[in-house]
């Protein structure tokens, strides 16, 4: 068992930042904390299994909203230069 803080976990590549995974384990109970952090103590986790936690259920809230408002927008209309005429195109 690789033991470590929440930064440790941050700074595992692919990892979301301290804040939000302090907010994931906030919203699931489920999340695999051996020590709960409070005032002047760190949170202690198993770092190989939170890992696979945050894998697969974190979701970059910023991102999916950026998707479903990017899909559901309608083409861009194609863009012509200020000196292109209408018989050039």
């Amino acid at each position: 068992m690789n033991v470590g803080t929440l930064a440790d976990l941050a700074a595992i590549d692919g990892m979301p930042s301290v804040p939000s995974i302090a907010a994931l384990i906030a919203a699931r109970h489920d999340f695999p904390v051996l020590q709960r952090g409070r005032s002047g103590k760190p949170y202690i986790l198993d770092l190989d299994a939170a890992a696979a936690f945050v894998r697969i259920n974190w979701r970059d809230g910023r991102n999916e909203r950026r998707r479903l408002r990017m899909a559901a927008m309608p083409p861009a209309p194609e863009q012509r230069s200020l000196f292109e005429t209408e018989n050039e195109r």
